[in-house]
């Protein structure tokens, strides 16, 4: 199914799918307010520019986890380091759901990333 909207994908989602969707996304309106997402590859993304590869986060649900994507596959190397309870993907960290100090430390990435290169 092909959503042209955040909220369409939130809609889409489990109810822990959506649940941590929505933090995410009040999250990124509360920090990065400049920034308005778009539904990029069927999920929910920030680019910092104009196009994609001037740097982007997203954020995507499955059954047991959610992930946060970013473009630079450095910071999801560093974060592996310090997060031994997540699993990673290629440029994403997937975070079990209700895994609380993990999202909060992936969140302050997505700042420390987006407050580098904004």
């Amino acid at each position: 199914m092909g959503f042209t909207t955040v909220n369409e994908y939130v809609n889409s989602l489990h109810e822990k799918g959506k649940k941590a969707v929505c933090e995410f996304v009040d999250f990124m309106r509360v920090e990065f307010p400049q920034i308005t997402p778009k539904i990029s590859y069927g999920m929910p993304m920030w680019w910092a520019g104009k196009k994609m590869y001037d740097g982007y986060v997203a954020v995507s649900a499955a059954k047991a986890h959610y992930s946060i994507h970013f473009h630079d596959e450095e910071r999801v190397s560093h974060l592996a380091t310090l997060l031994p309870d997540s699993t990673f993907g290629k440029k994403c960290v997937n975070i079990k759901y209700g895994d609380e100090k993990s999202a909060k430390l992936v969140m302050q990435s997505v700042k420390d990333y987006f407050n580098g290169i904004l």
